[in-house]
C-alpha cells in the first residue's frame, strides 16, 4: 500500500495542489498543518501536510478504483459497489485517526522521557553549569549515544539553535510550539521564569517540576499497562474458546 501511494504521489500532489486541499484541510476541525507541526516540528513549506494531502487523494482514488473493479467482477452488484464507495468516504476519517494516534503516542513518549532529562539538567545546573550549557551537553549525550525518542530529537534541534546564537527565550518558545505538549509548555515556562535567577531557586523549581512529572509518568505507565491488558482480552477469549472446543469435542463425539 505504501509503495502504491509513493507511485501515485506526483499525480496526487498536483491534484491536491490544484484543489488547494492542504489549505482546506488546515481549517476547521481537521487542522492539518497544526497536527503536522505537533508530529514533525516546524514545517514552513508545509511539506508534510502536502504529502499527507497527496496520500489522501491516492488512497481515495485506489478505493474508488477497487470499487469499480469489484463492481465489474460481480456483474454490477450494487451492494458491493456501494460498500466500496462507503469505504472510500471513510478513508479521510481513518487517515486522520491514524495521524491523531501518532501525535498521542509522541506526546506520551515526551511525558515518559522528560523526567529523566530533568534529572540530568538539575544535576548539571546544580554542579554550576549554565542552563544553556546543560541543555547542550544533554543533547550531545543523546546524539552521541543514538538513544532517545522524540524529546532527544527536539533537544538536539534546540542545542543547534543555541549554538547558532539564537536567543534562548525564542528557542525555548519554538520548542514548546513544536512539541505541542502541556508538559513541555510547563517546563519551558518554568525555565524561562527562573533561569535568570540561577542558583538554588532555579534548582528548587526544577526539582518541584520533576516530582510532578514523575507522578505523571507513573500514571502514564499505569494507563499503558491497562491498555495492554485490554488488548489481550480478545486473544485470550479466542484461546479459551479453542481450548474448550478441543476439550469438549471428544465428549460430544462419544455422546453421538
Amino acid at each position: 500500500m505504501e509503495r502504491m501511494l509513493r507511485l501515485l504521489a506526483p499525480l496526487s500532489g498536483r491534484i491536491a495542489e490544484r484543489w488547494r486541499l492542504t489549505e482546506k484541510l488546515s481549517k476547521g476541525n481537521w487542522n492539518l498543518v497544526h497536527k503536522m507541526i505537533a508530529l514533525y516540528g516546524e514545517d514552513p513549506d508545509m511539506r508534510h501536510a502536502k504529502t499527507f494531502s497527496a496520500d489522501l487523494i491516492s488512497a481515495i482514488g485506489l478505493t474508488v478504483a477497487s470499487a469499480v473493479l469489484l463492481g465489474l467482477l460481480t456483474g454490477g452488484d450494487l451492494y458491493v459497489t456501494g460498500a466500496c464507495i462507503a469505504c472510500a468516504c471513510l478513508v479521510p476519517f481513518v487517515m486522520f485517526r491514524r495521524l491523531d494516534n501518532k501525535i498521542q503516542q509522541k506526546r506520551r513518549k515526551l511525558v515518559m522521557e522528560l523526567p529523566e532529562f530533568l534529572n540530568k539538567l538539575t544535576l548539571l545546573v546544580n554542579a554550576g553549569d549554565t542552563v544553556q550549557g546543560a541543555i547542550v551537553r544533554c543533547a550531545e549525550a543523546y546524539s552521541s549515544s543514538g538513544t532517545g525518542g522524540p524529546l532527544a530529537t527536539e533537544l538536539v534541534m534546540l542545542a543547534n539553535r543555541l549554538r547558532n546564537n539564537e536567543s534562548f527565550p525564542i528557542a525555548m518558545e519554538k520548542l514548546s510550539k513544536r512539541c505541542s505538549s502541556a508538559e513541555i509548555s510547563v517546563f519551558t515556562t518554568t525555565v524561562l521564569m527562573n533561569y535568570r535567577r540561577g542558583g538554588e531557586l532555579f534548582v528548587l523549581s526544577l526539582r518541584s517540576l520533576n516530582r510532578e512529572l514523575w507522578e505523571k509518568r507513573k500514571a502514564m505507565t499505569r494507563i499503558l499497562g491497562e491498555e495492554a491488558s485490554a488488548k489481550l482480552i480478545f486473544p485470550m477469549l479466542l484461546i479459551l474458546l479453542a481450548v474448550m472446543t478441543i476439550v469438549a469435542a471428544p465428549a460430544i463425539l462419544l455422546m453421538d
